[in-house]
C-alpha cells in the first residue's frame, strides 16, 4: 500500500530533532508568557492554544523540506 504524503513521516537527522526540541521550547515559552499575561481559560485563550499547537505541527512539519534536517 502506498500512504499518501499527507500522512506521511519522515524521519529526522540529529540536527532535525534538535530542531524540533527548539521549536516545543520556543512555544512553550512564548504560551507561559501569554499565561501570565492571560490568566484564566476564556474561550479565547482556547482559541490561542489551538492556534499555538497548529503553527507548531507546520514549524516542525516545515523541518522536513530542509535536506539536513532528514535523516
Amino acid at each position: 500500500m502506498s500512504i499518501d504524503p499527507l500522512f506521511s513521516f519522515t524521519a529526522m537527522s540529529t540536527e532535525g530533532k534538535e530542531k524540533t526540541v527548539a521549536i516545543a521550547e520556543a512555544f512553550t515559552t512564548f504560551l507561559r508568557q501569554l499565561e501570565e499575561l492571560l490568566p484564566g481559560n476564556s474561550r479565547e485563550i482556547s482559541i490561542v492554544k489551538t492556534k499555538l499547537e497548529e503553527a507548531s505541527f507546520y514549524a516542525k512539519k516545515a523541518l522536513r523540506n530542509y535536506e539536513g534536517n532528514r535523516a
